[in-house]
């Protein structure tokens, strides 16, 4: 894989020529410099060697798919392809596209939360896995017991009154302190929050690393609907003004709900706003669902991809979908049409994986 070098645009520069400068560099990187490699003849064997392969039959599906949209929607504006709204920040305009989806989450069931952790006396400093079945043999069976226990009994009252008397965040970070975002015990803590906290995100690149967002999906619950939110980026110009409106849903209450994004879309985002020399410390609540699906899934699925779950677990498989290595290929081709047919397959994208995202939420609360 080779890079092209990316010239800096002139800081005396204008915004307008400043994003329109930014927008033909990148622009042409996508076309000279695609992040993908086609292995000729399908032979998958190659494929390991390539960094992001992609089989040639897959590849020639994929371009008949975007030929057949830019022939459909041909003269067919962006809005009435994907209706949404445009929403006003104080950078400018962003349009979104806004869904409601028929699924519920688990209502909070804090009792239940509590008493299962009064189970788990490795919450108690200086007790570890040994030393807690030890104690458990010894009659030691919650973290109440141990309040007659002369060595642990000041450590536990500790961490009964965070249980009893804490936040939500309280016994979020006290539990993350002492088990791995993968354990069971971390996530059952979601319990404990009003469903109208969480926040699915989601974004979509044209690359991943120093590039910019395309679209940034949210999706949250309101009158007990899963609701979707796709801040889509129509040029350059709008990318700020995704971000400001995505930093409104940020708020402290907001707990957030990812795939991977502890390691791909907060650090992202949190690059995006310094770019813009914007303030954005995202420091909410964070599951990350990638962990614990690891976990539980390693050893019967062939991968942990959010796509292979969603096909293993809830039956969904995608038609005419794109990989996400070839989303910038896609958005280049809209850019130069202003067709807003290559935008579709990337939207109905970013959406599924949302509502994924959420079920498979769904499906560990309910088991946990």
């Amino acid at each position: 894989m080779w890079y092209l070098p990316i010239q800096i645009p002139d800081k005396t520069m204008t915004p307008p020529l400043a994003f329109e400068t930014a927008s033909r560099l990148w622009r042409e990187r996508i076309v000279q410099a695609p992040e993908y490699n086609v292995v000729r003849n399908d032979r998958i064997f190659r494929a390991g060697l390539s960094g992001a392969p992609v089989l040639e039959s897959e590849y020639h599906d994929i371009q008949r798919l975007k030929h057949a949209l830019l022939q459909r929607y041909s003269g067919i504006p962006v809005e009435d392809a994907l209706p949404g709204c445009i929403v006003e920040t104080p950078d400018g305009p962003v349009y979104c596209i806004t869904r409601s989806h028929n699924l519920h989450l688990p209502g909070r069931d804090t009792d239940g939360v509590i008493q299962q952790l009064e189970h788990d006396l490795t919450l108690v400093y200086g007790i570890g896995r040994r030393k807690e079945r030890d104690l458990k043999r010894m009659g030691y069976r919650t973290i109440p017991d141990l309040l007659l226990h002369r060595r642990f009994r000041d450590p536990a009252k500790d961490v009964l009154e965070v249980l009893q008397e804490g936040s939500p965040e309280d016994i979020h970070f006290l539990v993350a302190r002492w088990h791995q975002a993968s354990d069971p015990r971390c996530l059952c803590t979601s319990g404990l929050y009003d469903d109208n906290r969480f926040l699915f995100l989601d974004l979509e690149t044209l690359g991943i690393y120093q590039r910019p967002i395309i679209l940034i999906g949210l999706a949250f619950v309101q009158d007990g609907h899963l609701v979707t939110s796709q801040y889509l980026v129509r040029d350059m110009e709008e990318e700020l003004p995704a971000l400001h409106a995505t930093r409104e849903h940020l708020s402290r209450d907001t707990v957030l709900v990812t795939y991977n994004g502890r390691t791909f879309d907060v650090p992202y985002l949190k690059e995006r706003y310094a770019l813009y020399g914007e303030d954005c410390e995202i420091g909410n609540p964070h599951y990350d669902l990638l962990h614990p699906s690891r976990r539980r899934f390693r050893d019967a699925f062939s991968d942990c991809r959010l796509m292979t779950l969603e096909q293993r677990l809830f039956s969904v498989y995608r038609h005419q979908d794109v990989p996400s290595m070839m989303v910038p290929e896609f958005y280049e081709a809209f850019l130069t049409s202003q067709n807003p047919g290559p935008l579709i397959p990337i939207v109905e994208h970013n959406c599924q994986d949302l509502v994924s995202l959420a079920r498979l939420f769904c499906l560990f609360r309910e088991r946990d």
